[in-house]
């Protein structure tokens, strides 16, 4: 098999996947529901998918992970995967793949002149990242940034099409936006590896056992305990 052997693992919503490829080659993709057990799912399908190529884990050259913004749970659990692999690997090379840019990747094929993902912030807030496109793929316009639901219309490029969870929850509409069909919404382990890949090559590594989920807010019981902890102070 050509080298290098590649993973990526897709554990930041709902829709969960593992995908295997060989040099610039994807080879193969697994996917399952990450609502329930996804560590045990997760270590299942990639066994799996090794298996069926003949192949063991110290095979592996590099691991492409989805680092969000996503879910709390789904992060950590795909982020943690890539670190007892790096544990047991010791060649192992690591990229940690910004969420929006696999998601951007859904849209590759469209036609466009700007592209925005939006993900939901909480608070009538939307992290945002712009992109365009250049020979040779989606560049990002700029770094992803929080704003206010009600200011994005102002502070966006147009024409302008929109994808991304945060549609769900935060309705975006005006003059020269065009909403995307929610088929292109959610990442997918696809889209986690080509942008990986890509960042591979130009040497975008990172130590495994440094992989940090990026996070919008911290967790809820987090949140919960610093403000019970200011109140005690102030009492």
């Amino acid at each position: 098999m050509e080298a290098p052997v590649s993973i990526a693992i897709e554990t930041s919503c709902r829709r969960g996947g593992v995908a295997l490829g060989a040099a610039d080659r994807l080879l193969e993709t697994a996917r399952f529901r990450a609502d329930s057990r996804q560590s045990v799912q997760l270590i299942a399908r990639l066994d799996e998918l090794l298996a069926r190529h003949g192949l063991r884990a110290r095979e592996v050259d590099e691991a492409y992970v989805s680092i969000g913004p996503g879910s709390f749970t789904g992060l950590r659990v795909g982020i943690a995967a890539a670190r007892v692999l790096g544990q047991v690997v010791e060649k192992l090379r690591c990229v940690g793949v910004p969420t929006v840019e696999a998601v951007a990747e859904n849209a590759a094929a469209l036609e466009f002149e700007h592209l925005a993902v939006v993900m939901d912030a909480k608070e009538q807030t939307v992290y945002i990242a712009t992109f365009a496109r250049q020979a040779g793929g989606l560049v990002p316009e700029g770094p992803p940034r929080l704003i206010a639901a009600d200011e994005f219309q102002a502070e966006t490029p147009k024409p302008l099409l929109v994808i991304g969870e945060g549609l769900w929850y935060q309705p975006l509409s005006g003059e020269g936006i065009t909403i995307g069909d929610e088929e292109f919404w959610l990442p997918t382990v696809e889209g986690v590896w080509r942008v990986g890949r890509r960042m591979a090559k130009d040497g975008q590594f990172e130590d495994c056992h440094h992989l940090r989920p990026l996070y919008l807010r911290e967790p809820e019981a987090v949140r919960l305990w610093e403000k019970r902890a200011r109140g005690g102070k102030n009492n």
